[in-house]
């Protein structure tokens, strides 16, 4: 089994973690776009879920992924207090970007932006009640899981293609593919934010800012719903 499985070409290889690192959250997000109640409401047992769900994703794909030469150095996994700090500038970038086109369409286009203020397509009920040890363990297992694979994976693996853009605009597409169910604001903050993390990581090699960045988000934007 492992001699079949380090003889699987690089494409094969491609298809087998991207389909199981996200395949059933873009299904879902899909589902949730023409059926919005079926995403259900948020709760601390459904933030259990997801993460019980990302951890053994992650000990599925990881050694399967250092079978095939594939190491945490490899894709840019270094902690460090600077990247930290860029980190939190990345966030903080991503979100003035996000103001910035916000505002532009509210400017072009008023019943659009009025429509963004509203709960995203297919998100379900949400009102405090999450605990905050559930926020925290969220916001620290989702950006780890979400970027080793969405950024460093991808656009590494893609990287000797014929220019750094394809690796960049495929890790933005499947970004943007399982969080349609957010609906319009999906589009007008997740592109931006998933251009701002690949090019950094494709220009850079370093994935530990995109995780802090990540981590920031996730929490500032659950915390609302802590009881």
């Amino acid at each position: 089994m492992r001699h079949y499985l380090q003889g699987l070409s690089p494409r094969a290889e491609f298809v087998i973690v991207i389909a199981l690192a996200f395949g059933y959250f873009i299904v879902g997000s899909l589902v949730s776009v023409f059926w919005p109640a079926a995403r259900g409401a948020m709760s601390d047992a459904r933030l259990g879920t997801l993460l019980g769900y990302e951890l053994t994703l992650m000990a599925l794909l990881l050694p399967f992924l250092r079978m095939r030469g594939w190491t945490l150095e490899r894709i840019g996994l270094r902690p460090d207090a600077v990247d930290t700090l860029i980190g939190i500038g990345l966030a903080v970038g991503a979100y003035l970007t996000f103001a910035f086109a916000y505002e532009i369409i509210a400017d072009l286009w008023p019943q659009a932006a009025e429509a963004m203020r509203g709960p995203p397509v297919g998100s379900g009920s949400a009102s405090p009640g999450l605990s905050l040890s559930a926020v925290v363990a969220v916001s620290v297992i989702n950006p780890v899981f979400e970027e080793i694979f969405v950024c460093g994976y991808v656009v590494s693996a893609l990287r000797k293609r014929p220019d750094p853009w394809t690796g960049i605009n495929v890790s933005v597409a499947i970004r943007l593919l399982y969080h349609l169910y957010q609906g319009a604001i999906a589009a007008i903050f997740i592109v931006p934010f998933g251009l701002i993390f690949a090019i950094w990581y494709a220009w850079t090699g370093r994935l530990w800012p995109l995780i802090v960045a990540h981590a920031l988000w996730d929490f500032i934007g659950l915390l609302h719903y802590v009881r």
